[in-house]
């Protein structure tokens, strides 16, 4: 029985057979016909989500040349069992939201560039305000404009103007998707990046929808399903193999195929990545760089190198050691501002440290960090250092400072 079936029994419905909902689901994808607003309601209700978020009203998309919706449709689990309808959400992290697009009647408001550059100063005034404080303020703002800016992407407005509003709406959808993130509501960042890439492929801005399912990515791979990562960036690469992408853009996709392959423990292809990353940024920035990748300079690859390193450790405790000189040229090189990130950088050299037995340097690391993170209110900062806490765990007999900093660490609180 699939999930949709499931509800239907649970509200007393009568529903059509197995087979006429899964071809009722691919007519969907396809745009050759819109849900009805029973099904739209009753799928909000399978994936507790809005409708507004699973059934974004935009045109058809450009997705489905990427075959996004076939993949997700006939992805399988190892044995080929289980439920297709739950199956389908292999790419998008459980939401329905990027493969659905629908054809709905345009807002009679004009739309010009006064109202870009609106949405444009939020997503950098939202990512600045996340970056030093965290928490679910920034993230009810970021969801209130998300809300007010796809008002804006249904309404009126000439092609110059489109060619604009619409990667600015999905800029936006990008930094809500890390808000949600940093305080624990991973299906919800997995909503926002995938609205982002749909309407950056509205836009016909490859590299923001590349950077965007980057973005996925690293989500899936941080939450543990970095085979769904690799999927995802296959999906980037082809993005960036079809258009014009600057270097810094394709920096940023091959570090996050660093990420992934380090996760899953190979050190070869991780290799490979870094060091096709560190030669594109090498290049130097250009002036087609977009002003969402600014961000991403020196500081933060040499952060991915060490997270990069740090992770290889967990299955050879030698990569430890090469982590320690790209996370401390992080440190050095990071804004005042980038409280979250100077959080993360001391964490993720503390657990370095913590694999090479360096238990000293571990503790002071760690304290560090802990001092930075109650600054923020960041689950992703709390969670890396309570994981921190639990590997320290057989060496907290043998060293009294880590075994204090461990204790203080229990006491974070919960931010989910």
């Amino acid at each position: 029985m699939t999930a949709l079936e499931e509800k239907g029994c649970e509200f007393g419905l009568t529903l059509p057979s197995h087979d006429s909902l899964l071809r009722m689901l691919k007519g969907w994808e396809k745009g050759d016909h819109e849900p009805s607003d029973f099904y739209r309601s009753l799928w909000a209700l399978v994936y507790d989500a809005p409708e507004r978020m699973l059934f974004a009203e935009l045109p058809p998309s450009a997705l489905s040349v990427l075959g996004l919706g076939l993949v997700a449709v006939e992805s399988t689990t190892a044995d080929g069992q289980g439920d297709p309808m739950k199956r389908r959400n292999v790419l998008l992290g459980g939401s329905l939201l990027g493969s659905f697009a629908f054809v709905s009647p345009p807002d009679p408001y004009r739309i010009g560039m006064s109202e870009v550059r609106e949405v444009s100063f939020a997503a950098r005034s939202l990512q600045r305000w996340d970056r030093q404080f965290g928490g679910w303020v920034p993230y009810q703002a970021a969801a209130g404009y998300v809300d007010s800016a796809i008002r804006l992407v249904r309404g009126s407005y000439p092609d110059r103007v489109r060619h604009q509003l619409l990667p600015a709406v999905a800029d936006l959808c990008a930094v809500a998707g890390w808000i949600a993130y940093d305080i624990g509501r991973f299906d919800e960042s997995q909503q926002y990046f995938a609205l982002g890439v749909q309407i950056a492929q509205q836009g016909e801005d490859a590299a923001l929808a590349a950077r965007l399912l980057c973005d996925m990515a690293r989500v899936n791979a941080d939450l543990g399903n970095p085979m769904q990562s690799v999927e995802l960036l296959g999906l980037a690469n082809h993005l960036t193999g079809q258009s014009e992408v600057t270097p810094t853009v394709m920096a940023k996709v091959s570090s996050m195929e660093a990420k992934t392959y380090a996760i899953l423990g190979r050190p070869e292809p991780c290799q490979r990545a870094l060091s096709a990353a560190e030669s594109q940024l090498a290049r130097g920035t250009s002036s087609k760089d977009p002003t969402w990748i600014t961000y991403f300079n020196d500081a933060q690859l040499s952060g991915v190198i060490g997270s990069c390193f740090r992770d290889l450790a967990a299955f050879d405790p030698r990569q430890a050691l090469r982590a320690e000189e790209p996370i401390r040229h992080a440190m050095a090189m990071r804004g005042k501002e980038q409280i979250r990130n100077q959080a993360l950088d001391r964490s993720n050299l503390a657990t370095a440290r913590l694999r090479r037995r360096e238990l000293d340097g571990a503790a002071e690391q760690a304290q560090a960090a802990l001092e930075v993170a109650a600054r923020l209110k960041s689950h992703r900062v709390n969670m890396r250092l309570r994981m921190l806490a639990k590997q320290a765990t057989l060496f907290k007999r043998q060293h009294a400072d880590l075994a204090v900093v461990c204790d203080r660490i229990d006491l974070l609180p919960e931010l989910a």
